[in-house]
């Protein structure tokens, strides 16, 4: 006889799921025994702190590198962002953050591009900025995030794409259109 305890995670809403018929409702009560519910991130800003200064240990670490924190502006950059990725978003930004920054904080610079338009909240406070179309101002955050992967990647294509998450072929592709390195 075997002692088996199942642990299971979804971002779905179950019971509406059983209610429609999309879910089995046997297995839903099988699995729903102790329920454990965690506010997605954009919920619980003040978490967002403590998890950059855990994820920086880490990476700092694994990387060889001595980061001691963030700056402000950056941290501040990180709790207004929603986040629809949740913890696994915010933890992928810090290790990218980690990966290129230059110095022992972590700077506004260093955070991925995504991170670098403007937050919702920041333009509803400051203003929109319309000096320039939004395809100019991801073209230029295209070419500027492009360069500094190929810079940390000492030139080499496949290393720069995947620190960037895109494909060798798109990253290709991108240096075409946007005229880097020809």
């Amino acid at each position: 006889k075997a002692d088996v305890r199942v642990l299971a995670a979804t971002n779905k809403n179950l019971e509406k799921l059983v209610a429609e018929e999309k879910f089995r409702s046997d297995l839903y009560y099988r699995l729903n025994v102790i329920r454990i519910e965690v506010p997605p991130l954009r919920d619980r800003r003040e978490d967002i702190p403590l998890l950059v200064d855990h994820f920086i240990r880490q990476y700092s670490q694994r990387e060889g590198k001595t980061i001691k924190g963030i700056s402000a502006e950056a941290l501040n950059v990180l709790i207004n962002h929603d986040f629809p990725g949740n913890v696994r978003e915010l933890e992928n930004a810090i290790e990218r953050a980690v990966i290129f920054a230059e110095g022992e904080i972590i700077t506004r610079g260093d955070l991925p591009v995504f991170l670098e338009i403007r937050s919702e909240k920041e333009v509803t406070e400051s203003g929109p900025d319309f000096s320039k179309p939004l395809t100019d101002k991801v073209r230029d955050l295209e070419i500027r995030e492009i360069r500094r992967a190929l810079e940390k990647a000492g030139g080499v294509k496949s290393r720069a794409a995947k620190l960037l998450g895109i494909t060798e072929r798109m990253l290709s592709y991108k240096m075409k259109i946007y005229g880097i390195g020809t």
